[in-house]
């Protein structure tokens, strides 16, 4: 058996781990349950870790190792923010979708890329490197984001009833402080997303002295996912919005990102 089998027996185990651990019970301030749960994210990002370096060194596909670096990302980011934040912890049956999107992601890369290309050249150009990295914050920024004007919606309906389910509501963080972390990271991806389309622009400009490459699809999905963010800060401020108008905005967005990312390398 070769060593690629080994690697996805145990990202597999590691996945269905995972998930099993967010039902732990955290919120009764049960150490040795969150402790069993930070360890579990940090150990995944480490097996996700070895399994990039595999592919990068065996020269894989492009899109097989960018979205192999955007699950280190994104656990690792997961990891330090539950780390230091308890009400983001309590978000985290929420994050079970997508991650099995990532997830999904993932082995449609494995399946639709059967080209080799020399990894290592991303990584040569410094515009191209902030390009990649402000990419893969931005849609790690938006999936939590995501998450979080989730949890405020379902809140909402189970406040409004007359009678209601103590162990969710309990279990969720408060509709402000979901609406806290959803507007803050909303704030980050619109700054990561920025810089990975200027970096994107001026790696373009300088490496191949024509900008129609440049405006592919890719770009003009995330160029409408930044739009519809700045529009959603714009109306927020004059305006307002209601959850579930900030939820349909954001979930857009992110299907766009998903869109510009993914989907259009998949079936291309």
């Amino acid at each position: 058996m070769s060593l690629n089998f080994y690697i996805e027996s145990l990202i597999f185990f590691c996945s269905l781990l995972f998930i099993l651990t967010n039902f732990l019970n955290i919120e009764d301030n049960n150490k040795i349950n969150k402790f069993i749960y930070l360890s579990n994210i940090l150990f995944i990002s480490f097996v996700y870790l070895i399994y990039y370096n595999l592919i990068y060194l065996s020269s894989g596909s492009v899109l097989t190792t960018v979205t192999t670096l955007l699950l280190i990302i994104f656990f690792f980011t997961h990891f330090v923010i539950s780390l230091i934040s308890i009400e983001y912890v309590r978000l985290r049956l929420l994050f079970i979708p997508f991650f099995l999107i990532l997830i999904l992601f993932r082995h449609l890369t494995l399946l639709g890329s059967n080209e080799s290309n020399n990894t290592i050249d991303l990584f040569k150009n410094d515009y191209l490197l902030v390009h990649i990295f402000s990419s893969l914050f931005s849609y790690s920024m938006l999936t939590i984001s995501a998450a979080s004007a989730i949890c405020v919606i379902i809140k909402s309906k189970y406040l409004k009833k007359i009678t209601y389910d103590n162990a969710i509501l309990n279990l969720l963080p408060s509709i402000y402080e979901s609406q806290t972390i959803s507007i803050r990271f909303l704030y980050l991806t619109m700054f990561f997303l920025t810089l990975s389309l200027i970096s994107g622009y001026i790696y373009h400009s300088l490496e191949f002295k024509n900008l129609d490459f440049f405006f592919n699809n890719k770009v003009i999905l995330s160029l409408i996912s930044l739009i519809l963010i700045f529009f959603f800060f714009v109306v927020r401020y004059f305006k307002g919005l209601t959850a579930l108008s900030s939820l349909k905005i954001i979930l857009l967005s992110y299907l766009f990102i998903n869109f510009a990312y993914f989907g259009i390398k998949i079936f291309e």
